[in-house]
């Protein structure tokens, strides 16, 4: 099951941080390799932009970003508004998804993780996440730990809908992970709890584990670090998993969906690989496991750059940390050598 990372690809580094003395530095040319490809791939023309002058290049991006590809402006990702996209913009979202890595990735490189993160999203993600991790461990790749890690957020939308022809009981992201995990792992015996109830939901959280055929089985539900102005982001629930864990897991495997990758695996590095030394790797869901009928989730060129939006805000401040750090000595990951 497992494949090989091909270190010549840019992208390759920035999904599979390894805790060596060299990865800061590798992987700091590959966030630039990555920028680049996005000012070669024909989008900015499309849009009407080109790269302003003296301006650094991922914070040119992340304005013109900004500026086009914006479509949610706060709200969930299925509330967004869709664009009318001409046919010259099209074509050039086709030819960039590829390169930029927004269509998948290879398999796990390894046989054994000490855990896997699946990571919160939508309610059809709290189905389609455990049903690839299921496919991995039914291939072959073994975890100690099996996370589902995401927040208290309401469903929004067609997700109310969507929970009740998945079967989902609930009204929140929590919800579908724990049936997801069920509909894949289950069933559970009782599990055991740790919780906060506060009277933000966004201040919330929740841990529940289960143990299951020498694994543990975990749904976490994360606080934000700012529960007045919104929910738990990527990074919120990245650093409230890692600071309840032992020392001894050093190696994750990150699970997401295809689109969101490039931000998602960013995240990762900067804050389990660069702020808790461990070595982490990210991989797409498949298609099978991702085929929910005519319930599946199709992502559309608008979702695509929406994404790329993510994506470069992630790369921008995966840059930014790894600008701030002693390279090549970073002695936070050289522990775990």
């Amino acid at each position: 099951m497992a494949g090989q990372p091909d270190a010549s690809d840019p992208l390759t580094l920035t999904r599979w941080w390894r805790a060596a003395p060299d990865a800061a530095e590798q992987v700091r040319a590959d966030v630039d390799a990555w920028a680049q490809r996005v000012t070669d791939s024909g989008l900015l023309e499309a849009f009407g932009g080109t790269v302003a002058a003296g301006e650094p290049l991922l914070d040119f991006l992340e304005r013109f970003a900004a500026a086009h590809w914006d479509f949610r402006a706060g709200r969930e990702r299925n509330l967004a508004t869709v664009p009318d996209l001409t046919p010259a913009q099209l074509e050039a979202i086709a030819d960039a998804v590829g390169p930029l890595g927004l269509d998948g990735t290879p398999p796990p490189s390894l046989d054994n993780y000490d855990t896997v993160i699946m990571t919160g999203g939508m309610v059809r993600a709290g189905i389609v996440k455990p049903r690839h991790v299921r496919e991995l461990v039914d291939a072959g790749v073994s975890f100690d730990e099996v996370t589902f890690l995401g927040a208290f957020r309401p469903f929004a939308g067609d997700e109310v809908d969507l929970a009740s022809e998945l079967g989902v009981e609930g009204d929140d992201e929590f919800d579908a992970m724990v049936a997801g995990l069920e509909k894949s792992f289950g069933p559970f015996p009782h599990g055991e709890v740790s919780e906060y109830s506060d009277d933000s939901p966004f201040a919330s959280w929740r841990d529940v584990r289960w143990k299951l055929d020498g694994m543990d089985v975990r749904a976490v539900a994360a606080p934000s670090s700012e529960p007045e102005r919104r929910r738990a982001h990527t990074g919120d629930t990245f650093r409230f998993w890692a600071e309840r864990i032992p020392s001894s897991i050093r190696n994750v495997l990150v699970v997401t969906t295809p689109v969101y990758v490039p931000y998602q695996a960013a995240v990762a590095v900067e804050v389990l690989g660069l702020e808790y030394g461990i070595t982490v790797e990210t991989v797409a869901v498949s298609d099978s496991a991702n085929d929910l009928g005519p319930l599946t989730q199709r992502f559309l060129p608008h979702h695509q750059l929406q994404e790329l939006r993510s994506a470069i805000r992630g790369m921008r401040s995966l840059a930014s940390a790894l600008d701030d750090c002693n390279i090549p000595t970073i002695t936070r990951v050289v522990r775990y050598e």
